[in-house]
This record gives structure tokens, C-alpha cells and sequence, in this order.
């Protein structure tokens, strides 16, 4: 692939299936393509671990809906295209982004999880993203020293470690789940 080619979303989108894994690891950075390690066995765990307090949590509020892998085209013009873990929608009509590839509809929320060394070094790069976007609440969740970094716009950051809780605060009002729950092995294994 040439390096010094740019390319639009929808021309990384016409091509992403052409890509190494289908493009399934790949993200958009200001129209260049970056490949990424695919995601380990503890990033799979977290997501499990992270989807089944969000489902419960979001069918007792009866609001909103989170989105898995979903692309997030959060810059134009060049164009720049972030696959989260989760996205969190609060509005709009129920699960309307779930199908798609990419989407250009902000998220309430979001969540990555920097599971491989190049995703952890790119979280800088991805936080910046979304908080230019407006995203009101973005919980980066590190494996490897078992923290979450959680921004808030008007509250900055804060690390929270295992012994702490996430909550929701205004994004998901009732949300809670400890952080040591984010690591814990499946009840299946």
C-alpha cells in the first residue's frame, strides 16, 4: 500500500474489504490507513465483560442501545474513522446505527480498550478525536496495569483503578460496575 496516498471514508470503505483481514483491524487516520493488531483474548473478555452490565443496565432504563465495533467517522476533510469497542447511544430512534459500517452520528459514550501496544499507543491520538467531536464520556480501559482512564470534557480525566467503580455520571445516571469486574475470567472457564 502506498503511504503517500490519502483516501476519503468512502474510498476506505470501498476498498477496507480488500485489506488484510478484511480490513477488520484497520482505522482511517486523516485519510491514511493504519493497520492495527487484532485484539487479544483479555480484550474479548472485557468486551463480554463490559456488554452484559451495559445490556442489563440499558433494558432497566429502557433508553439507549451500545454498538460494538462500529465506525466512528469523527473528522472530515482529511477524513479520520475510529472503530471503539462500544459506542453508547442515548437518542434517536433504537439501534439505528447497528448496521452500519461507519457512522457519522456522535455516541453519548465511548469505549476502547488498549489491549496491544499499538492501540495503547494510539489512545492518545483517539481520546484527542473524541473530545474535539464532543463525546461526553470516554472510558479507555488498559489491560495491562488494570486502570481505566475516564474523560469527561468539563471535568478532564481521571484514572480509576481497581478498587474503583465506573459510573456513568450524567451520560448513564445509574450506570455502576467495579473495574475489577472489567478483568474477571467468564464463568465458563
Amino acid at each position: 500500500m502506498n503511504d503517500s496516498v490519502t483516501y476519503t471514508a468512502d474510498e476506505f470503505l470501498d476498498i477496507r474489504l480488500e485489506l488484510p483481514d478484511a480490513g477488520r483491524w484497520t482505522e482511517l487516520n486523516q485519510g491514511k490507513i493504519i493497520n492495527l493488531d487484532p485484539p487479544d483474548i483479555e480484550h474479548g473478555t472485557i468486551v463480554l465483560n463490559i456488554s452484559k452490565v451495559l445490556s442489563v443496565y440499558l433494558h432497566k432504563v429502557n433508553q439507549g442501545y451500545a454498538c460494538f465495533d462500529l465506525g466512528l467517522l469523527v473528522s472530515q476533510d482529511p477524513d479520520t474513522i475510529r472503530f471503539p469497542a462500544v459506542s453508547i447511544f442515548n437518542s434517536g430512534k433504537r439501534f439505528e446505527e447497528t448496521d452500519k459500517t461507519v457512522s457519522d452520528r456522535k455516541p453519548d459514550a465511548v469505549i476502547e480498550i488498549a489491549s496491544t501496544n499499538p492501540r495503547r499507543k494510539s489512545m492518545t491520538g483517539h481520546v484527542k478525536d473524541y473530545v474535539i467531536w464532543g463525546i461526553d464520556l470516554i472510558w479507555v480501559i488498559d489491560p495491562a496495569s488494570r486502570e481505566v482512564l475516564e474523560y469527561q470534557p468539563e471535568k478532564g480525566s481521571e484514572v480509576i483503578d481497581m478498587q474503583g467503580k465506573l459510573t456513568g455520571k450524567n451520560v448513564l445516571p445509574g450506570f455502576v460496575m467495579p473495574v475489577k469486574d472489567l478483568f474477571a475470567e467468564p464463568d465458563w472457564w
